[in-house]
C-alpha cells in the first residue's frame, strides 16, 4: 500500500528514530503498560511525539479575548484509518507519551463513533448495511463541535459509542478545553456526503496534523476478523451486546460471518471512501501483520 501521491518522504522506522535510551527520563515505567515494544517506541513513538511537541510550539495562538481567559487553541492530532487498523491503539499511546513528557498538558481522545446516527436512524434512512460510510455520520455536529472547540473555552458536551452494544448510547461526555485534542475515526479525512460544495468545512480543515494508518487489506480483515470473535466471545456472557445473537455460532461459523461483513460493508468502504484520501494526510505510518510500525512517509512542505 504504498500507492501515495504528492510529494512524501518515505523512510524506514529504523533510519528515522534513535536508539536513545527513552526507558528513563522521559517514559520509565509506563513503557510496561505499553503495547507497542520499547524498540518500537524509541523508533516511531518517541520521534513522533517530538514532532508533534514542536508542531504545537510553532502554532499561532489568538490574543485571550478571541478564545475565553486563556486564549490557547487545543491543538487537534487526527488519527485515521480503516476498521480494525488500530487507530485507537495509535491514539491511547500517543496520549500517554505526551503526558509522560508533558506533565501539565491536557490531553483528551476522542473517537468519531459517537457522531454515527443511532442504528434506529440509520434504520429508518435504509442504510444501516452501510454503517460506516461518509452518510452514516451526523457531520454537521462534528463540525459543529469543532468549531466551538477551535473558537470558545467553554466546556464541550460529545455523544459517547458503545463497541458493545454497536450503538451511540444516552450518554455525553464532556471536553473541557484540553491542550490536545486526539481525534480518531474513520472518517476524518471525507467532506460531508450531504454538503452542497466544497465551501462547506471539512472535518480536515480542523486537524492542526492527521496521521494515517496504512496495511496491507488482508492483514486489516484478519484483525477485523479477531476482533469480531473476541466480542462474540464476550458476548457469551452479556445478553446485552450487540454480538449475542453471535454467540451460539461455532467458532468457524463466526468466522465466515465476520468475513462476510467485511467483503459487504468494511472493504468496500475502505477502497471507496478511506484508502484513496490518504494523500490528504501528514504522516501515513505503514503497519506490519504483528500491528508494529515498518516504514513511515512524510508530506513535505
Amino acid at each position: 500500500m504504498d500507492d501515495l501521491s504528492g510529494n512524501f518522504k518515505f523512510i524506514m522506522r529504523q533510519d528515522w528514530g534513535h536508539e536513545s535510551d527513552v526507558t528513563s527520563g522521559y517514559y520509565g515505567s509506563i513503557l510496561d503498560e505499553l503495547p507497542q515494544t520499547t524498540e518500537e517506541i524509541q523508533q516511531v513513538y518517541h520521534p513522533l511525539v517530538q514532532k508533534i511537541l514542536l508542531l504545537m510550539r510553532k502554532q499561532p495562538q489568538p490574543a485571550p479575548s478571541n478564545r475565553g481567559q486563556s486564549g490557547a487553541l487545543p491543538f487537534i492530532l487526527g488519527i485515521t484509518g480503516g476498521v480494525s487498523v488500530g487507530k485507537s491503539s495509535v491514539a491511547n499511546t500517543l496520549k500517554e507519551l505526551l503526558l509522560a513528557q508533558e506533565r501539565e498538558l491536557s490531553v483528551e481522545v476522542l473517537s468519531t463513533d459517537g457522531f454515527l446516527f443511532t442504528n434506529q436512524k440509520l434504520l429508518e434512512l435504509g442504510i444501516m448495511h452501510r454503517k460506516g460510510f461518509p452518510e452514516s455520520f451526523d457531520y454537521s455536529a462534528i463540525v459543529h463541535f469543532l468549531i466551538s472547540l477551535k473558537t470558545s473555552s467553554k466546556k464541550q458536551s460529545v455523544p459517547t459509542y458503545s463497541h458493545t452494544t454497536y450503538d451511540v448510547t444516552g450518554d455525553k461526555r464532556i471536553i473541557e478545553n484540553p491542550d490536545v485534542l486526539i481525534l480518531e475515526g474513520l472518517n476524518l479525512l471525507q467532506s460531508d456526503p450531504a454538503a452542497i460544495n466544497r465551501e462547506n468545512p471539512a472535518i480536515r480543515d480542523f486537524l492542526d496534523m492527521c496521521i494515517y494508518l496504512s496495511a496491507d487489506e488482508q492483514d486489516i480483515e484478519d484483525w477485523y476478523v479477531s476482533r469480531f470473535l473476541n466480542l462474540c466471545d464476550k458476548a457469551k456472557q452479556n445478553k446485552n451486546s450487540f454480538f449475542n445473537r453471535y454467540s451460539q455460532l461455532s467458532e468457524e461459523e463466526a468466522r465466515e460471518e465476520a468475513k462476510m461483513i467485511w467483503n459487504l460493508i468494511n472493504s468496500p468502504n475502505l477502497k471507496e471512501n478511506i484508502a484513496p484520501l490518504k494523500n490528504l494526510a501528514d504522516v501515513v505510518l505503514f503497519k506490519a501483520k504483528d500491528h508494529s510500525i515498518w516504514k513511515l512517509a512524510f508530506k513535505e512542505d
